[in-house]
């Protein structure tokens, strides 16, 4: 799909397209219908691409520099810059969700010694990703 620039497209079809979408999503009621919903409507790259700003938002409310998580995820200063902002110029719930889910990580690592795979979104990186943005 070719790269759409927003300042192209009229403010109220902008809004009815992103409305359509949220719309289909809030009609999922499982966690798979949601995985395989946004696994055959994103390529892997806009799926890691969406993980990755969830990923480096945990890790700046972990006090991670920016250094550290370039390092790590391979990602530019602009694309964490942006994420930080996002968590700080926001709405504080974005934070309240994200360390809700630190805190659920924290103890699910506890419990989860042994990798298993419940399904094929387990067993590869890039679906793991996906599957844990939705979980």
């Amino acid at each position: 799909m070719a790269k759409v620039k927003p300042y192209e497209i009229d403010p109220k079809e902008k809004f009815e397209a992103i409305d359509s979408l949220f719309e289909v999503v809030l009609k999922l009621r499982t966690k798979q219908e949601i995985v395989d919903f946004f696994m055959g409507l994103f390529s892997s790259s806009e799926s890691l691409m969406m993980a990755r700003r969830i990923q480096i938002a945990k890790m700046l409310l972990r006090d991670k520099n920016y250094d550290e998580i370039k390092k790590k995820l391979k990602v530019g200063s602009v694309t964490i810059h942006k994420t930080d902002q996002w968590l700080n110029e926001g709405d504080e719930k974005y934070t309240i969700w994200l360390k809700g889910r630190l805190a659920e990580d924290a103890k699910e690592k506890k419990i989860k010694k042994t990798a298993t795979y419940e399904s094929l979104l387990d067993k590869y990186p890039y679906h793991r990703i996906i599957k844990n943005l939705f979980s």
